[in-house]
C-alpha cells in the first residue's frame, strides 16, 4: 500500500508541474516527461518482449513443422530405393556379416529385402560385438549403434538411402550360454522344501513344481532377443550351472522382462546372480524400467582356461515376472 500510495502522490505531482508549465514556444517552456521513469515498470516491459519472442519462437516451430509434414512424403525413400540398396549389400555380402537399418524402426522394410540374410540368431543377437563387418542401410543421416567404435570403409547413395559398410575388430566367442543351453544342468531350491532337480526336455528345462526354462526368441522393449526365458519363483532361487565353459577375457551377460505387455501388470525385480568356480563376479537386476542391458566381468585371469559358471535368479514378486538373459564367454 506504501509504494501505491507514493507512485500516485508522484503521478499527481508530475501533473501539476505540466500543468503549471509554460506552453510549447512560450519563454521558460521546458519539455518534462508526463511519467518520470521511476514510474516505468521495467520488469512488465522486459516480460512482455520474453513473450513476444516466445510467441514468434512457437509460430517459427510451427511454420517449420508444417513444410516439414508437406516435404517429408517426397524425401521417404520409395521401394526403388530399397531394392537398389538391396541390391548394392547383396553383391559384397560375406557369411557373417551383419545388416541393420537406421533409424531402428525400419527393421521390418529392410528384412523384406534382405531377410535371408539375417536368419534368426543373427536377428535376435545379444550384441554386435562378434561381427566385424556390418552393413548399414540408414536415411535421413540416422545411424545404427551396433556400428559404435566402426570405421567406415564404403558409402554408396540410393535415393533417399545411404549403404554403409562399417568395419571393426569382432571379438571372438568362446562359448555362447544360449546355444549350448544343453550343456547346463537346473535346480530350485525353495524355501522350507530344500533343493531339487528339473528335468531336460527336448526343447526346455522342466521343474516338479513349476518353473520352465525355455530358449527361443523374446520380446523385450519391442525388440526380439534370441535368449533363455526363466519363469522364477518367490522364495526360490532357480540356478543354471554349466560345467568346464571355456573362458576368454570376458564374460558377457544380458537380461530383460519379457515381454513390454506381460510386465506391466507386475513390478517384481528379478536378480540374476553370477558366478564363476563358486566366486560371485556380480549381479544384474531386471525391473520394468531396464529394459535390455549388458554387463561385463572380467575374467582376464582365465584367459583360455575352464571354469564353472553359475548363474542364480531369484524374485521378489513372481507376478507377471519372465526373465529373459543371455550370456557368451569371449575376447575382445
Amino acid at each position: 500500500m506504501r509504494v501505491r500510495d507514493g507512485l500516485r502522490v508522484a503521478a499527481n505531482a508530475a501533473f501539476r508541474r505540466v500543468s503549471r508549465s509554460p506552453r510549447r514556444g512560450e519563454l521558460g517552456y521546458a519539455a518534462r516527461p508526463v511519467f518520470p521513469a521511476a514510474l516505468i515498470d521495467h520488469d512488465l516491459l522486459r516480460r512482455r518482449r520474453i513473450s513476444v519472442v516466445v510467441a514468434t519462437v512457437v509460430v517459427l516451430l510451427a511454420l517449420v513443422e508444417t513444410v516439414n509434414a508437406i516435404v517429408a512424403p517426397y524425401r521417404a525413400p520409395t521401394d526403388k530405393d530399397w531394392v537398389a540398396a538391396a541390391a548394392k549389400v547383396r553383391a559384397s555380402f560375406r557369411p557373417g556379416d551383419l545388416i541393420v537399418a537406421a533409424p531402428a524402426w525400419a527393421d521390418p522394410i529392410m528384412r523384406r529385402e534382405l531377410g535371408d540374410l539375417v536368419p534368426a540368431p543373427v536377428a535376435g543377437r545379444m550384441d554386435a560385438a562378434r561381427f566385424g563387418r556390418i552393413w548399414e542401410i540408414s536415411q535421413h543421416g540416422a545411424r545404427a549403434g551396433d556400428t559404435t567404435n566402426a570405421t567406415v570403409r564404403t558409402s554408396s547413395r540410393h535415393g533417399a538411402l545411404r549403404v554403409k559398410l562399417w568395419e571393426k575388430p569382432a571379438a571372438a566367442v568362446t562359448f555362447d550360454f544360449v546355444a549350448e543351453w544343453r550343456k547346463a544342468t537346473m535346480s530350485i531350491a525353495t524355501v522350507g522344501s530344500g533343493e531339487s532337480p528339473c528335468a531336460l526336455a527336448r526343447d526346455r528345462f522342466q521343474c516338479a513344481n513349476g518353473p520352465v526354462l525355455k530358449p527361443g526368441l523374446l520380446e523385450i522393449d519391442t525388440t526380439l532377443r534370441n535368449a533363455l526365458g526363466v519363469e522364477p519363483r518367490e522364495r526360490a532361487t532357480i540356478t543354471l550351472e554349466y560345467a568346464q565353459v571355456s573362458l576368454g577375457r570376458e564374460l558377457v551377460v544380458a537380461a530383460g522382462l519379457h515381454n513390454v505387455w506381460l510386465r506391466k501388470s507386475g513390478d517384481g525385480k528379478v536378480r540374476t546372480r553370477v558366478l564363476v568356480d563358486g566366486r560371485e563376479l556380480g549381479t544384474l537386476e531386471s525391473t520394468n524400467s531396464s529394459g535390455w542391458f549388458l554387463r561385463s566381468f572380467d575374467t582376464a585371469s582365465l584367459d583360455g582356461k575352464t571354469a564353472n559358471v553359475r548363474f542364480e535368479i531369484t524374485t521378489d514378486k513372481a507376478h507377471s515376472r519372465y526373465l529373459a538373459f543371455a550370456a557368451e564367454a569371449r575376447t575382445p
